[in-house]
């Protein structure tokens, strides 16, 4: 019997001893693996850290961005709605320019008529000249018109091609109030 316990003391040492070489080898295995995953961790780490950093850059530069497409944006709607405005006091002025040259040519009609009734001249040849002429001068101020509500356009075009369009608008302005009160 106590051979056979030695047998098997001997065979459970025997067994023991694989297990534990086996159980070594796992665990040399194990660490390697774990190295391995360790290696694949930090890798991954580094890239996810200069991903983060491009994500946060790029979150800047697009915050920056759209800040300045929001005020490029304000500034756009502002300009088209100055533009506007100037648009229709132009529009306003080449209007009351027309009005005041045509109330003009009906008060110096009456007062040809007027005059022609002073100095009684009866005559048809006379009257149909006098008539023709009038006409004549009444084309060539609404062509003097015309070609005055042109160069305002044109001016107002060159305004809304200035970087500084407030100080050159109301030179215009200006010049555009003169004009009329010139021409009337």
């Amino acid at each position: 019997m106590e051979e056979k316990n030695k047998r098997k003391k001997a065979f459970l040492a025997k067994a023991i001893a694989e297990r534990s070489k086996r159980t070594q080898a796992e665990t040399v295995k194990l660490k390697r693996i774990q190295k391995q995953l360790q290696a694949l961790d930090d890798m991954v780490s580094a890239d996810i850290g200069i991903l983060r950093n491009r994500i946060d850059q790029a979150s800047l530069e697009y915050s920056c961005a759209r800040k300045h497409y929001d005020k490029a944006e304000s500034e756009y709607v502002t300009a088209k709605l100055d533009l506007q405005k100037k648009t229709e006091v132009k529009e306003q002025l080449a209007e009351h320019l027309s009005t005041i040259i045509q109330q003009n040519e009906l008060r110096k009609a009456k007062k040809l008529e007027e005059l022609m009734k002073e100095l009684e001249v009866e005559a048809d040849e006379e009257n149909l000249e006098l008539e023709i002429e009038v006409e004549q001068i009444l084309q060539q101020q609404e062509t003097e018109a015309r070609r005055q509500e042109i160069e305002t356009q044109k001016l107002a075009q060159v305004d809304v091609q200035c970087t500084d369009s407030q100080t050159l608008s109301k030179g215009h302005e200006n010049e555009n109030f003169r004009n009329v009160n010139g021409a009337a």
